[in-house]
């Protein structure tokens, strides 16, 4: 049984639930200080009590937010005037606070990811939640019936291709909240989940299923994902080289200076 509540402790909840066990220090006291495995799980334990943390200051500053707002329900003037002013810092530091919270779960799922690689016999067999059945992604509308060729990637769409095509991208299940979240390396561009849903969807993409969604799945192009990166590429360039050739077509015609031309004819001279 996890003893650790994921209301307040989200952190060591997810560590506890993740390995299957009932003390959150259990990982640190099972190796020996300097091996791998003990730096790992430090690692990881510290991670955990981080995204605890942040989880509490972000329920506090929700709590102190929800204060101010208490002279608004009873309809005081003053009161409201008062608390909108204060709201105008608070609102902007719960947005920080849940940004570096996501961060930190980010942060932990790669924790405890690299520690279940050292463990003995993990290439052998995946963890026992990884044979749970997937949750379905939503579905967009969008067709996957092939068609005659590859069509087209939007550019937005181009952009995504081209981040999973460098395995930067994961998909993973939100904790705080519900649904799925885009997951993205340090410097890759931020991708908007309906777009990668959407190709998802249309077979461009695939997901890593040997792990969950809450630990992340990375994602992989498909074959046909492949070819419509190829347009995609190919039909930037041929833009690219249609605006050079429209550039050069504009741009204002030089005197011609060839020196085989002849000298311009003499004017006759006035007859006296």
């Amino acid at each position: 049984m996890n003893p650790y509540d994921a209301n307040t402790h989200p952190g060591t909840h997810l560590v506890a639930e993740t390995l299957g066990i009932s003390e959150i220090s259990t990982p640190n006291i099972t190796h020996r200080p300097g091996e791998p495995l003990y730096q790992s799980a430090t690692r990881m334990i510290g991670a955990a009590h981080e995204l605890d943390e942040l989880h509490n200051r972000v329920t506090d500053a929700a709590k102190d937010a929800l204060r101010l707002l208490e002279p608004v329900g009873r309809g005081e003037l003053r009161g409201a005037r008062v608390s909108y002013a204060l709201l105008r810092t608070a609102v902007p530091k719960i947005g920080d606070l849940l940004s570096q919270q996501d961060r930190a779960y980010d942060q932990l799922v790669g924790a405890i990811s690299a520690y279940q690689r050292l463990l003995p016999g993990a290439g052998a067999a995946e963890h026992s939640e990884a044979s749970a059945p997937d949750r379905p992604a939503p579905t967009s509308g969008m067709a996957s019936t092939p068609t005659a060729g590859p069509p087209a990637p939007s550019p937005e769409q181009l952009r995504a291709l081209e981040e999973i095509k460098r395995s930067r991208v994961w998909l993973k299940e939100r904790v705080m909240r519900s649904g799925l979240r885009v997951a993205t390396e340090a410097g890759a561009q931020r991708l908007d989940i309906a777009t990668v849903l959407t190709m998802h969807e249309a077979g461009w993409v695939e997901r890593d299923t040997s792990t969950t969604l809450r630990l992340g799945q990375r994602l992989a192009l498909t074959t046909l994902g492949e070819s419509v990166f190829r347009t995609g590429c190919s039909a930037d360039l041929r833009v690219a080289a249609a605006l050079h050739r429209g550039a050069q077509s504009t741009a204002p015609t030089r005197p011609s200076t060839n020196p085989a031309a002849p000298p311009p004819a003499a004017k006759p001279g006035l007859s006296r």
